[in-house]
């Protein structure tokens, strides 16, 4: 169990906690930004100023399965790094593709998108899909020997 914070720290956590929100809900909608990180810190602060909240956020359809699979597992689904990575090309290679935007304004979305790229990337893998990955590699692996 975790212990609550007090005081002056306990609306600081609150303020991170929306902010951390509001970033990953951004997210959501703009692909250049990462959502995950953003939501599993918002679960951080979250739980340290309101289990009962924390809890909600954890069954919430939209983020509460990422936020579980990092909990109990210690990472993120492999589909759910696939689906970042096609929002991020779909979203991004169509703005850049499809906009009349300057090309400096298009280098700093392609920066921004390689960013949350990269950042999606480095996120390990769930424990019990990462068990399956290293699964399916063996017997690929003896398939060629």
């Amino acid at each position: 169990m975790v212990e609550p914070v007090r005081g002056v720290k306990r609306i600081l956590y609150w303020m991170l906690a929306f902010l951390f929100f509001a970033l990953g809900m951004i997210g959501v909608v703009l692909p250049g930004i990462p959502t995950t990180p953003f939501l599993l810190l918002m679960g951080y602060f979250l739980l340290r100023v309101s289990p009962s909240l924390h809890a909600k956020a954890m069954a919430w359809p939209v983020v509460g399965g990422p936020l579980r699979d990092w909990r109990d597992q210690g990472g993120v689904r492999p589909n759910v790094k696939r689906l970042a990575y096609t929002m991020v090309a779909v979203l991004v290679g169509s703005t850049l593709v499809f906009s009349n935007l300057p090309l400096s304004l298009k280098a700093v979305i392609l920066g921004a998108a390689l960013f949350g790229v990269s950042v999606v990337a480095r996120l390990p893998v769930a424990r019990d899909d990462l068990a399956r990955i290293e699964t399916e590699l063996k017997t690929v692996r003896s398939t060629f020997k």
